[in-house]
């Protein structure tokens, strides 16, 4: 297919939803400069990088490339989608239709004052509906607390129908929890579903922000934006904050000018016969994103709302955080692997493209694995390629700089720039520790492991868990191993790559302090509603 049919057959927003580019005409000047400058930089480099001597006989250098045009196509990426953001404008929400406002608990994994607030903020809206606690655990206090409240409540707990080992109505799982109240009431009762994880707190004008892009009969789902109102309770609750920030602004808004946004388990909301249609919430640990690719194949169209319509949690200490990002991960490219092969065929080209793309930021472990590898072997053997020179390192630290310049113009769409806007440092650091606990998730994946039900808690594990602190042990071990080698023959005394292993390592020692003495900081509750 040429590039012409490429782009012609790519789905659009539902076409009586009207929405308007997020670009100004300041903004398309600025891209096209910015684009210009961008090339130049990457061209600059490219021709210095062409140039280098030892492409008939280095395995290094031909790695080296691989991992730079892997990072340059990434970020190239998401830059050029900047062109397809748009916004949906406000549609009022009509009278007349039925809606439940549903939440799912755990009893022994959730604390109760979390439920009760989010319950509260639930019946609030202002939109006339009903709210459903999905109660695992078949709970008196949750009855209790419904009742109080003015809430629905259903357990499937007593019914063996409902508690499945896999599939729709899998036990101690969210999609099943929610199939089997869709099965007993949601289906025939309502017209519209609002989903919400019990820590995320609506705004009371969240449904009729949301209701009146249903008036398009194409529409199954409408996504508004996550957000975290904890974010200052921690230094990771802030830098899990910051990876989410252009996921939740620019990326998003690129999928709605798609038609098709990604469904995210915080808080979404469905058209019931769409839901039906697709199977309900799909069987898998990353349901959400499942959930979109049956969307999409079936024809369902999405619409982004990039508002901050609700606000949750997000974990706080790393036990927390690196079990959410290993589960994410593994969950993540097992269906990359294993379910969008076989939806794939339905999508558009482009929309296929997109998709499959889509998460592939989870495979960072395998080159941050691969970089290791590669000054492990030099530091050890002492054979520094050609192309390690201080003149590479100012041709790569100008093509840096000039990308970051990018990158703070996306920031320009950051949906609270006043908040989020800076150099997100936190993220970075974040991404540095985690990698071994992502290849591990891609390990998990290849061989199609399958998890138990996992809950994140989002406000502090108890005691420390020392996750961090094996992997970058045996980290430091290594780069000791490989250094004491080098010296020790005498050839791994080139300065700059001790200064590379120096980095590394008190980079790790770093992950390693911050679990064992440093981080978690204390929990503050003055930083959460209610």
């Amino acid at each position: 297919m040429s590039a012409f049919g490429l782009f012609r057959s790519v789905p659009s927003a539902p076409a009586s939803i009207a929405s308007e580019p997020v670009f100004t005409r300041l903004d398309y000047l600025a891209f096209t400069v910015l684009t210009a400058i961008n090339a130049a930089a990457i061209g600059w480099f490219a021709l210095y990088w062409m140039r280098l001597d030892g492409w008939a006989t280095s395995v290094v250098l031909w790695l080296a490339t691989a991992l730079i045009v892997r990072y340059l196509a990434i970020h190239q990426m998401r830059w050029f989608t900047l062109l397809l953001m748009r916004r949906p404008l406000p549609r009022p929400a009509r009278p007349g239709w039925r809606v439940a406002a549903v939440t799912t608990f755990v009893p022994e994994h959730e604390p109760l004052e979390m439920l009760e607030q989010t319950v509260e903020a639930l019946v609030a809206m202002d939109y006339p509906h009903d709210v459903w606690v999905l109660d695992e655990g078949d709970d008196e206090r949750v009855r209790a607390l419904c009742r109080r409240l003015g809430a629905h409540h259903f357990s499937r707990r007593n019914r063996p129908d409902y508690q499945t080992k896999t599939g729709p109505f899998q036990a101690r799982s969210k999609h099943g929890n929610y199939n089997a109240w869709l099965h007993e009431h949601g289906f025939e009762s309502y017209d519209l579903i609002a989903a919400f994880d019990p820590d995320h707190v609506p705004r009371p004008h969240f449904l009729t922000s949301v209701l009146g892009y249903f008036d398009d009969p194409e529409v199954g789902y409408v996504q508004a934006a996550q957000v975290y109102y904890n974010q200052r309770a921690s230094f990771i609750a802030r830098g899990a904050a910051e990876e989410t920030y252009a996921y939740y602004s620019s990326i998003q808004m690129a999928y709605h000018g798609l038609g098709h946004p990604v469904v995210t388990g915080c808080h979404q909301t469905h058209r019931a016969t769409a839901l039906r249609a697709v199977g309900g919430f799909s069987a898998h640990d990353a349901d959400d994103l499942l959930l979109t690719l049956h969307y999409r194949a079936a024809g369902w169209k999405g619409v982004y709302v990039p508002r901050i319509l609700a606000k949750g949690l997000t974990p706080v200490d790393w036990a927390g955080y690196l079990r959410q990002q290993r589960r994410w991960a593994r969950s993540v490219l097992d269906i990359k692997l294993r379910h969008h092969p076989k939806l794939a065929g339905r999508m558009a080209p482009l929309d296929r493209l997109v998709s499959l793309l889509h998460g592939l930021y989870y495979l960072q472990g395998i080159t941050a694995l691969l970089a290791l590898a590669v000054l492990l072997y030099i530091q050890a053997t002492g054979r520094v390629p050609g192309f390690i020179t201080y003149t590479t390192g100012a041709y790569a630290v100008g093509l840096f700089l000039v990308l970051r310049l990018t990158d703070f113009y996306r920031q320009r769409f950051f949906l609270d720039r006043r908040a989020e806007w800076g150099v997100l440092w936190r993220a970075s650091v974040l991404q540095l520790a985690k990698w071994p606990f992502l290849l591990v998730a891609f390990v998990e994946a290849v061989r199609g492991r399958k998890s138990t039900y996992d809950i994140t808690p989002k406000i502090g594990t108890p005691e420390r868990q020392y996750l961090l602190v094996w992997p970058h042990l045996l980290i430091l071990l290594l780069l000791a191993a490989a250094l004491a080698i080098g010296l020790l023959t005498g050839r791994g005394t080139d300065p700059s790559i001790l200064g590379w292993t120096a980095l590394t390592a008190f980079t790790s020692g770093l992950f390693i302090w911050s679990e064992t003495w440093g981080f978690p900081e204390p929990y503050d509750r003055s930083l959460y509603p209610g």
